[in-house]
């Protein structure tokens, strides 16, 4: 067994999680803006949101690392049956 399954679906959560406050943190941001209009503050936006695209890109490498444990894990399983 390369990972059990409640150690993988703990990952899993809080993998969940912290992309649903991220999502949350965008939406925030986004309100925000839209009530702001000064230029010095929209170039702090401006890196939140670099900041934020950013997280989310490794929200998405850690997804594809599950995916790719999850599948290891089946095939091991698989061969053990």
């Amino acid at each position: 067994m390369i990972i059990d399954n409640e150690s993988f679906t703990q990952i899993a959560l809080h993998v969940r999680r912290a992309s649903d406050s991220l999502l949350t943190a965008a939406r925030n941001l986004a309100d925000f803006s839209a009530d702001e209009n000064h230029e010095e503050e929209t170039l702090g936006l401006n890196t939140t949101v670099e900041s934020l695209v950013s997280m989310n890109e490794e929200f998405i490498v850690l997804e594809q690392l599950l995916r790719a444990l999850w599948d290891a894990n089946r095939e091991e399983q698989e061969l053990i049956s």
